[in-house]
């Protein structure tokens, strides 16, 4: 019985450490377009103030890693093993975030279009919609949860999953009419986020 579990809970680590690899590399790819940026030495200050587009599409993919890798990782620890629906939907999930810096050159090499807001936009709902079939999947399969995770537990990690996908929504059908309204509508994650957090705020799981 406790070799079972041994090697349930190695699966698991196995599952994270290959999770954490793949949003690391997610994170390196997405700083490539500075690094091959051009700078010249005459204009420095012009060529810096050229990279804006690309600086912020960086910064803004780079928050939205970070906050996916932290729910990410919230959810993992809530489980006691991984059955193949976990990793089927932890793979779409990996999916969608080593695919990110794709959408983010591009937004930060055309500026904002209405191209580059759909397909920019489309990969972070899609990143949000998948992080939530993660977990909507293990909560219903208690077998797969800790004993010491509660229904209100659940409801929390369902809610402050779904925050900043709402806030990433409106970027859509805005995309059509006003690329500039679209991404400046991304601020709305920022608000969602926190009322998330604030309304549903987070509690560590017992041993």
């Amino acid at each position: 019985m406790d070799e079972t579990r041994s090697a349930i809970g190695h699966g698991l680590e196995r599952t994270m450490a290959f999770s954490d690899g793949v949003f690391a590399i997610a994170i390196t790819l997405l700083v490539l377009p500075l690094t091959d940026a051009e700078i010249d030495g005459d204009r420095i200050g012009e060529s810096l103030l050229a990279l804006a587009p690309t600086v912020l599409s960086f910064v803004l993919s780079f928050a939205v890693i970070g906050r996916y890798w932290i729910l990410h990782h919230n959810v993992v620890d809530r489980l006691t093993r991984a059955d193949g629906t976990v990793l089927v939907l932890n793979l779409v999930y990996l999916f969608w975030i080593v695919i990110l810096p794709f959408p983010t050159s591009v937004l930060g090499e055309h500026g904002p279009t209405t191209a580059s807001i759909l397909l920019y936009g489309v990969n972070l709902v899609a990143i949000g919609v998948s992080s939530l079939a993660l977990w909507w999947y293990a909560s219903r399969h208690r077998a797969l949860l800790q004993p010491s995770v509660t229904e209100r537990e659940r409801t929390v990690r369902l809610a402050r999953t779904i925050a900043p996908t709402i806030g990433m929504i409106p970027a859509l059908p805005l995309a059509v009419v006003s690329p500039r309204w679209a991404a400046l509508s991304w601020l709305l994650v920022i608000p969602t986020s926190w009322i998330g957090d604030r309304l549903f705020p987070e509690t560590e799981p017992v041993d």
